[in-house]
């Protein structure tokens, strides 16, 4: 076998009996004592399986697991749980992990897991690849709003371009898909795009995901691993979250928008790509410019192509269309019959703010849709905590007081050790300081 091995257990002999183990049995291990080690490891080598202990020490391994999910959801991870974490296992199996075992380990047991997991991963590859081959359906784009027609029709003309595009708008307002629609209506679209969340990743990471290493490029470089600049080549590249990109790499990125070249971590040589840059965010970017956190120079390139999606309580008129849609594609996934709303809902609906768009109203429906009986979704059929919202703030407030609330949480559990935290928030010390002060966090 020549599947690569993760394992990540607080417990040095844990880790090294089970790398004896695995390498006796043809496979390739590496392993790491803590979630920065181990997440450094899973970035910089191509992964097959991740064995995973629940409890790491201080550290929650559910919250790695979702860590790694968000660096490559393709890659099955296997929870390990000790004895009084099994409810934690299974919110693990909820959460998207592979499967899990239980202490004392029988390696047996565990070898034919692991194998199984090897297969799966292949299985997804193949599949991949063979989706990669053909041309990626055209994501629908479904309004009425006067405003967002007029952009429909500016997107259009955009996607027959190579002009690199930002797309500004809320979180949920669909960026994504304005992307995805963008893609598939250029000439690059025989090719899969590629994307990356610039905010999942701590910044050396997103250097080494975005623009790859030489062999050798530091301790642990085994091999040549190429970025994400490399494996877009002749595609196109969305950088979603780009507000929160660290400035280091702002300015590589610049680079590369200017010279359409990459040099690897460790390289001498720089390599020619071409990308067709996507980037969005949702964060005012002129805001950035002037707190010193985003680069002007990069702005005005990108802003050669700048599409601003309103947020949904800017196009209620969408809102009866939409819903048609959400629950006509949640009956075809699920083969389902086709609900209605009740009169009751669609004017509760008409009401609301969605705050979080229309990612929040799709996942609004999906959940009345599967616990409704009858034909029509009624008050008592949406989420608990639906009925309990008022109108609510602008987004933005929300999501800067959720954002707020988490760092001080964060820097409760380490004790204020902000290194430590920027490591469990995913972002840079810089980012995180600036943060601090943004919202007043001293100590």
């Amino acid at each position: 076998m020549n599947a690569q091995l993760l394992i990540i257990d607080d417990k040095i002999k844990v880790c090294k009996s089970l790398a004896q183990n695995f390498d006796q049995r043809g496979y390739t291990t590496l392993y790491a004592t803590s979630s920065r080690e181990g997440l450094a490891l899973f970035s910089r080598h191509p992964i097959g399986v991740v064995l995973l202990d629940i409890m790491l020490g201080a550290e929650n391994g559910i919250d790695v697991l979702q860590q790694l999910q968000r660096l490559r959801p393709q890659v099955p991870v296997i929870m390990i749980s000790g004895y009084g974490s099994i409810d934690s296992a299974v919110r693990s199996i909820k959460l998207g992990a592979f499967d899990y075992v239980t202490k004392p380990l029988d390696f047996e047991k565990l070898l034919q897991l692991v194998a199984n997991a090897v297969q799966a991963s292949e299985d997804h590859k193949k599949h991949t690849h063979l989706k990669d081959r053909v041309p990626a359906r055209s994501p629908t784009l479904v309004t009425r709003n006067p405003r967002m027609l007029t952009l429909c029709e500016t997107i259009k003309k955009l996607a027959a371009t190579d002009l690199p595009i930002l797309i500004m708008g809320e979180n949920g307002t669909g960026k994504e898909i304005i992307a995805d629609f963008i893609h598939v209506k250029s000439s690059r679209s025989s090719r899969k795009m590629h994307k990356i969340n610039c905010a999942a990743f701590p910044e050396t990471l997103l250097d080494n995901e975005l623009f790859g290493h030489e062999r050798g490029a530091y301790t642990g470089a085994d091999t040549v691993f190429q970025g994400i600049f490399e494996r877009a080549d002749q595609s196109s590249l969305f950088l979603d979250e780009i507000g929160d990109m660290p400035l280091t790499i702002q300015a590589k990125i610049l680079r590369t928008l200017q010279n359409n070249e990459i040099r690897r971590l460790g390289g001498k040589q720089t390599i020619t790509v071409n990308v067709r840059f996507i980037a969005a965010t949702n964060r005012n970017l002129e805001e950035l410019i002037v707190e010193k956190s985003f680069r002007q120079d990069l702005f005005y390139r990108l802003n050669t192509a700048m599409l601003q999606l309103p947020p949904l309580r800017e196009r209620k008129d969408d809102i009866p269309l939409l819903v048609k849609h959400f629950l006509t594609e949640y009956a075809t996934a699920n083969a389902r019959s086709l609900k209605q709303l009740s009169d009751t809902v669609m004017e509760r609906f008409l009401d609301y703010h969605w705050p979080g768009n229309v990612r929040e109203l799709k996942n609004t429906l999906n959940y009345a849709a599967a616990i409704s009986s009858g034909e029509r979704v009624e008050t008592e059929d949406l989420p608990p905590n639906f009925s309990e919202l008022q109108q609510a703030p602008p987004a933005e407030n929300i999501r800067e007081e959720v954002e707020k609330n988490l760092i001080l949480k964060t820097l409760q559990k380490t004790k204020y050790n902000k290194t430590k935290a920027a490591v469990l928030l995913n972002m840079s010390r810089k980012t995180l300081y600036n943060k601090l002060e943004r919202y007043g966090i001293s100590r």
